[in-house]
């Protein structure tokens, strides 16, 4: 049964917290009794060579299409939303009736302390991750189309969580 999804986008810079956040939201919903799934955009993305935006976005678009069949009523999807072209390549791709963007956010020596706690130490991709993280703390405050912006600063993800599942109660029809 295909029924009308709705998408929660959540986004931020690597180490902002969105998979912690958006797991413990999914896992919330569904004590709930709410039908929900989760994709996690850098999970998608995860291959050597790395397969490009374009071919991890229509991954996304199969997969939401399946959960909409499957009659999921809310797609989590995290995602380091690079630009506006990312951000409306990523909505698009949820095929979701009603959309919310969530933004998170954190300071940036947190940013970094949170990436060197569960980054391997030798990974030799470690440092570009760190000053990908620091460019995009900075870049992503001016991504347009951001319904809500939460700090994840001194915050656990179930309490960042519940400011979002109150979010979408609050603003479902």
């Amino acid at each position: 049964m295909v029924r009308s999804v709705r998408a929660v986008v959540i986004t931020g810079p690597p180490g902002a917290g969105k998979s912690e956040v958006a797991a413990s939201l999914h896992d919330s919903l569904g004590e709930s009794g709410v039908d929900a799934a989760l994709v996690e955009c850098d999970d998608v993305e995860r291959s050597h060579p790395p397969i490009g935006r374009d071919r991890s976005v229509e991954h996304l678009r199969m997969l939401a299409a399946s959960y909409a069949e499957f009659g999921c009523a809310i797609l989590l999807v995290t995602a380091t939303l690079a630009d506006d072209e990312h951000r409306r390549a990523v909505m698009a791709a949820t095929g979701a009736a009603e959309t919310t963007l969530i933004a998170l956010e954190a300071d940036p020596r947190t940013l970094r302390d949170r990436i060197l706690a569960r980054e391997p130490a030798g990974w030799q991709g470690l440092p570009e991750l760190l000053n990908a993280s620091q460019r995009l703390a900075k870049s992503m405050k001016g991504l347009p189309g951001v319904d809500l912006v939460l700090s994840t600063e001194g915050e656990q993800p179930a309490t960042v969580a519940a400011r979002i599942e109150e979010e979408i109660i609050r603003a479902a029809p």
